[in-house]
């Protein structure tokens, strides 16, 4: 054949192949039709959704010492210290550590050294010639492979955001994990101090109840009492009692809560100090920059659970396009091993190896299906958790304000059972009236007292949810939750006698 008809049959061939080669890619595996549906939600006054690239919203440090409890700030540091569910945490993202160094291996060149002296038999009708053809012999194979894929597609780039993201998804998950376990011990603290003062009041109310019940039995035995006095009054007290005993219960087991949230035996619970913390103020704001979710792990989590989501799904997407690797070889190679490493058998190889999916039987577009199901329900998942954390953010400003203005009306309660004992108090001086009132006035004084205790318990247990419901650094942002300096006292002021003179004449 000569050149001129090779290089024709050689132009025929290309011509076809160029031909032919649109309607095979038309005919491969394609991603048409498939995308994720779902879109990330974005607030009024914040796009939540442009935090994708902001590294995990930073947790203040110790927020939980604002409320002035040395003892609590000890047992908290416990707890966040060898916590087992923080230790998972920390080795979540430990491991999305070393998935990231694995991906970013992906861009470099893999090379291996390896020697194969194969014994085989060389075929007659093969590419051997005789008298090689039909014998038995070795085939020696010696030097490194080398091979390497070219990032055309981005799959690469993909995997590598991928692993990213899973590690920011970890550490944000490790923050909320940090900030649960915190906010949980210090709400349980803050329901001990309560059971505390409840104890403290109604020991008093009860050592009120017993004098006045002992002045009921003598004016019953002298004949000024029919006895019903008497029996409500014996009512009361055993009530009183069992609410004392209740509450000494509920207190145990309080402490065994602590404990164990500290990560301490329920038997030490018994051996902690009574709290000592910082009253909440009145004032707070009246809204919330909606901003603050961004400060919240858990949304940080589910944005991250997002970007991870779509990387994955474009990993898969780079699957329909043709892959391209660059392989080679560098070494010696001969049949016969007197031969084997000799210079002349040296030889090397370089060159593009392209494969494109035709058909998989729907494998493929299946798996990216899923892929991109993922991305919605993460985006689904991501937007209820802004829903959520609006939801708390403003249900606890409103409980907060509500509480505030019940403060309010239940110190004037307080004021004025202090006001009706303090002048019951001067009339029985004077000989007006016997103890008896007083000691009724005393423990209407006293429950009024507990009344605003479990209302400063309600104040401070949603101040904490407020804190956790901001991303842990609630207290920082928010200066009105700083408590005061000093504590609020529950004793009664003593008037002075031109005031209460005053009073009485009134």
């Amino acid at each position: 054949m000569s050149t001129a008809s090779i290089f024709a049959s050689h132009k025929v061939r290309t011509s076809f192949a160029l031909a032919v080669l649109p309607a095979l890619l038309a005919a491969c595996v394609s991603s048409s039709g498939i995308a994720p549906k779902a879109e990330t939600r974005q607030l009024a006054q914040q796009p939540l959704a442009a935090v994708a690239g902001v590294a995990v919203a930073p947790q203040s440090e110790r927020w939980w010492e604002v409320f002035g409890d040395t003892q609590l700030n000890e047992l908290v540091t416990a707890a966040l210290k060898d916590n087992p569910s923080l230790a998972v945490a920390q080795a979540r993202a430990e491991r999305a550590n070393i998935v990231i160094r694995g991906a970013e291996a992906a861009y470099g060149p893999n090379v291996t050294l390896s020697g194969q002296p194969m014994m085989q038999r060389f075929q007659e009708h093969y590419i051997y010639p005789a008298p090689l053809a039909g014998t038995v012999g070795t085939n020696n194979r010696f030097g490194l492979d080398f091979s390497g894929e070219i990032d055309f597609w981005g799959k690469h780039r993909a995997a590598l955001h991928n692993a990213q993201a899973l590690e920011k998804l970890a550490i944000a998950e490790y923050q909320a994990s940090r900030l649960l376990i915190a906010s949980s011990l210090v709400r349980g603290w803050g329901e001990l101090d309560r059971l505390t003062r409840q104890h403290q009041l109604v020991e008093r109310q009860l050592q009120v109840r017993e004098e006045s019940l002992g002045l009921l039995k003598l004016r019953e035995k002298a004949g000024f009492e029919p006895g019903v006095e008497r029996a409500q009054g014996e009512v009361s007290t055993a009530s009183l009692r069992a609410e004392l005993r209740t509450l000494e219960e509920r207190a145990i087991l309080q402490r065994h809560l602590v404990a164990v949230l500290a990560g301490r035996e329920p038997g030490e619970g018994d051996k902690l100090r009574l709290p000592s913390m910082r009253e909440v103020p009145a004032s707070l704001p009246a809204q919330l920059p909606a901003e603050l979710l961004a400060r919240r792990p858990d949304v940080a989590a589910s944005r991250w659970r997002v970007e991870a989501a779509t990387q994955d799904a474009a990993v898969t997407k780079a699957s329909f396009y043709p892959n391209v690797n660059l392989v080679g070889f560098l070494g010696f190679q001969s049949l016969g091993l007197e031969n084997w490493l000799l210079m002349g058998s040296r030889t090397f190889s370089v060159g593009p190896v392209i494969s494109l999916p035709v058909f998989d039987a729907g494998r493929l577009r299946a798996t990216y299906g899923m892929k991109t199901t993922d991305i919605d329900a993460a985006v689904a998942q991501y937007n209820q958790s802004l829903l959520d954390g609006l939801r708390e953010i403003v249900d606890d400003l409103t409980q907060l304000q509500g509480t505030a203005l019940a403060q309010v009306e239940q110190q004037t309660v307080l004021d004025k059972s202090r006001e009706v004992e303090s002048m019951l108090g001067r009339r029985e001086t004077r000989g007006l009236i016997n103890r008896i009132p007083v000691l009724n006035a005393s423990v209407q004084r006293l429950t009024a007292e507990r009344a605003m205790v479990d209302l400063a318990a309600r104040r401070f247990d949603t101040s904490v949810q407020l804190i956790r419901a901001t991303g842990g650094d609630g207290a920082a942002a928010l200066p009105a939750l700083l408590p005061p300096t000093q504590q609020t006292s529950t004793q009664p002021a003593a008037p002075t006698r031109a005031a209460a003179e005053q009073k009485e004449q009134s």
